[in-house]
């Protein structure tokens, strides 16, 4: 678990979707990495909530300004939006970042993605509350975070996702997504 993501000494880190699981994401990336981390929201309230908890360094009042600097960008949005979101992400992020999602069922996620800087995520965590007030930088600890690879996605992204999620308390498990969603089923 004391491996940094990028290369450079301070990491970068958007959120996109600051609900329960974004915001977790985004206090354990400031609290144990000392990320910068900005993030954007579909609801303005809510980037407003996460500035005023302290999950993250600056809200960005568009997606391509949240994402257009960072060395990785997570997704945490409805099953339902992110292949569309991600998309969205993936046109504005860096050529360099790496991109994960936190959607609970992987197959039409990663084939809708077929981008080497994606790295498909499922994070074993969450309670019965929802928000950003609900989020927790221990959210993670202890718990299983599933990275679902592509053919497509390079060592390098795998690496750098898992780098940071095993930073941020996780236990690292790669799983082939179809393989992830019976297993869930």
């Amino acid at each position: 678990a004391g491996r940094r993501c990028p290369e450079r000494a301070e990491v970068r880190v958007a959120v996109v979707g600051l609900g329960l699981i974004g915001g977790s994401i985004a206090l354990a990336a400031r609290e144990r990495l000392a990320a910068d981390v900005a993030g954007w929201d579909s609801d303005p309230a809510a980037v407003e909530a996460a500035v005023g908890r302290g999950a993250i360094s600056s809200g960005a009042g568009s997606l391509a300004s949240a994402v257009g600097t960072a060395d990785v960008v997570f997704t945490a949005a409805p099953v339902s939006v992110l292949p569309e979101l991600i998309g969205e992400v993936m046109a504005h992020a860096s050529p360099a970042a790496v991109v994960a999602d936190v959607g609970s069922t992987k197959r039409r996620i990663v084939e809708a993605i077929a981008d080497p800087r994606f790295v498909g995520g499922h994070p074993l965590a969450g309670t019965e509350m929802a928000g950003v007030e609900h989020a927790s930088p221990g959210l993670f600890e202890g718990s299983t975070w599933y990275l679902t690879p592509s053919p497509v996605t390079t060592t390098d992204a795998i690496d750098r996702v898992e780098a940071l999620v095993a930073e941020i308390g996780a236990t690292v498990a790669q799983l082939d997504p179809h393989d992830h969603d019976r297993l869930m089923a």
